[in-house]
């Protein structure tokens, strides 16, 4: 196809996709939200564009507008750029640290009022010149607004970065900045500080011959950076990183939050199991995905299991979420190592939420392992998880598997909806720079299965969620 023919294709996708969001908007008489004013996550139109109309819509606008650039634009000028975007991390941790998006947010919250470069500057102890040339870095990718020159303010990109405390405040308390937040700001900091150095070294890890073929978390790209030999947690467990290991506990919640808790009741069919089937969460933290599915499917029974740390919390949780769970039976908490042999027989579904990607092929082996030894011809084993896609089409896995095959995207994207799925790269490169680990396509699912003596069944691809389930059967 022409060169011509493709510029059109992806110009029409984009118009159309407009219209789409648009059409949907102006019948509930609501206006698209200005990159002007802060993020107001109540407002009316927030809540239709997550319809899944609106995120088709929005995917193929992000999609058609990358590949458009990258076809427009000289290849030089996009990897000369592409190999610089690391200083736009830097800069917002340094807004984020240095509190610039507090103070530009105290100086007034509409966009005709701003706050001089100069006058940040006096309030953090920084150099003007620098916080200029920080914040207009940012606000060439519309993260703040240069209003005048030199003078900046707030908008809907930089606001979502806003702790909603005062200046004063985390000036005196620096350590409590994440305290009562959505925790976005804490999980930025932690891509733009130990991921961020971590991936200075990936080239290091990946050609070096002691780490290239390691699978020890211990040899990540973040080893190399921090010179430790510490594997990230116990890292984070030492006193003098208590700081840092708090803002990763805001992080982890954050990231949970990001995932609609309902999208674990689509796919599997939980209301299909027996009276009385038993569900175990392993791995399941305090339980809350369990608390969900338990709310919606009566006639299903639980068991929590995690480290003992984990299962103290659980307890507090369940004794506030839905103490009548515990009393009732109907939910158990139980400690349990899944690398050591599972008690548990007679069981209707293992659930497995984001643990695979913690661990590389050896170790997520001897999990399922454990589990397969104890499952029943019955048993189901259901793994959610960020299902990796190809960037080509891949009909040889998709077309052996129920619901593996999705929708094709629209020519001329590519059959991933390119930009638009770029998170789960990213979030693959997260796994591999902090712990060696990873996220997986369906392929690696499915040899990876199989040779823990389980065979993918199913895959369901959840609308609204970067994560999708694998539904096992043993072999």
């Amino acid at each position: 196809m022409a060169i011509k023919s493709h510029l059109r294709l992806l110009g029409a996708l984009i118009s159309t996709s407009i219209e789409t969001i648009e059409t949907r908007l102006e019948a509930e008489s609501v206006e698209f939200p200005s990159l002007a004013m802060p993020f107001d996550p109540a407002a009316k139109a927030e809540a239709i564009l997550l319809e899944g109309q609106m995120l088709d819509a929005t995917s193929r606008i992000v999609a058609a507008a990358s590949q458009l650039i990258a076809m427009v634009r000289s290849p030089i000028q996009t990897l000369v750029e592409n190999s610089m975007v690391f200083h736009l991390p830097s800069c917002i941790r340094a807004a984020v640290e240095s509190n610039m998006v507090e103070i530009v947010r105290e100086a007034g919250p509409l966009a005709c009022i701003g706050i001089h470069a100069s006058d940040i500057a006096k309030r953090n102890s920084t150099d003007p010149l620098k916080a200029a040339r920080i914040l207009r870095l940012l606000a060439n990718h519309h993260i703040f607004t240069e209003i005048s020159p030199d003078v900046f303010c707030s908008n809907r990109l930089s606001s979502v970065l806003d702790s909603g405390k005062s200046v004063v405040e985390l000036q005196e308390n620096p350590h409590h900045r994440h305290v009562n937040t959505s925790g976005i700001s804490a999980l930025i900091l932690m891509h733009t500080d130990e991921a961020f150095k971590g991936s200075a070294f990936l080239t290091e890890a990946f050609t070096n011959p002691t780490t290239a073929l390691s699978t020890k978390p211990t040899d990540s790209p973040w080893n190399i950076a921090a010179q430790t030999d510490t594997f990230l947690f116990d890292w984070y467990d030492r006193p003098e990183n208590q700081h840092l290991k708090t803002r990763f506990s805001f992080a982890m919640a954050c990231s949970t939050k990001l995932e609609p808790p309902e999208a674990i009741l689509a796919g599997f069919n939980w209301a299909g199991l027996a009276e009385n089937s038993v569900i175990v969460d392993v791995g399941g933290g305090v339980g809350s995905t369990a608390l969900v599915i338990a709310k919606a499917i009566p006639h299903v029974n639980f068991v929590v299991q995690d480290r003992s740390s984990v299962i103290e919390d659980a307890n507090t949780y369940w004794a506030k979420a839905a103490p009548e769970f515990l009393e009732s039976g109907r939910v158990k908490l139980e400690v349990h190592n899944f690398f050591t042999a599972q008690p548990l027989k007679n069981v209707a579904v293992f659930l497995l939420r984001w643990i695979m990607h913690d661990w590389t092929d050896p170790s997520a082996t001897e999990i399922l392992r454990n589990l397969r030894e104890a499952a029943t011809p019955e048993t189901r084993l259901v793994t959610v998880d960020i299902i990796l896609p190809y960037t080509c089409h891949d009909a040889c896995v998709t077309e052996r598997i129920s619901g593996a095959l999705r929708s094709p995207a629209p020519a001329p994207l590519l059959p991933n909806m390119g930009a638009a799925s770029n998170m789960k790269y990213w979030l693959d490169f997260q796994m591999f720079v902090l712990g060696n680990c990873q996220e997986r396509t369906l392929g690696h699912f499915v040899r990876l299965a199989a040779g823990s003596g389980w065979k993918v069944a199913e895959v369901h691809h959840i609308p609204g969620s970067s994560l999708g389930q694998c539904v096992s059967c043993p072999m």
